[in-house]
């Protein structure tokens, strides 16, 4: 009987070491689920803030985006602005070259009337001595 006793005893020793060990496993069990549930919370923090800033860099994608559509727009108006510049420019300078022919033709012109009231004076002139040389001669 007493080896039952002692087998007993040696079962219940067992069992004991196996509560305890199932007590530690599980209390280690237990600190593992709470540190498993921290770093799910802190994921779960983290993804909230990587959530807020994505919007706002989808925020700041949206503006970009209309900064660089007004960039565009603008630059489109100053090209066609440029191109009509061009163009007005360009008439400018066939009627700046069209008013140079212009004012040289004048010039040429105005030479030829200078000479020719020139001429006139000078016939004007031989003229008139001409009708004091003949009132000298009619008076003599």
């Amino acid at each position: 009987m007493n080896s039952e006793v002692s087998r007993v005893e040696e079962d219940a020793q067992v069992a004991r070491e196996a509560a305890e060990k199932a007590k530690g496993e599980a209390a280690w069990s237990r600190e593992q689920a709470l540190s498993a549930e921290e770093a799910a919370a802190k994921a779960w923090e983290e993804a909230a803030r990587y959530k807020g800033a994505a919007a706002e860099l989808d925020k700041e994608k949206r503006l970009v985006d209309s900064d660089l559509a007004a960039a565009r727009s603008a630059y489109g108006g100053v090209k066609e602005a440029l191109l009509t510049s061009e163009i007005a420019r360009g008439a400018v300078e066939e009627d700046e070259k069209k008013a140079h022919e212009d004012l040289d033709a004048e010039q040429t012109r105005s030479r030829g009337l200078f000479d020719d009231v020139d001429r006139l004076k000078k016939m004007l002139q031989e003229k008139e001595d001409a009708i004091l040389q003949f009132k000298g001669l009619c008076l003599v």
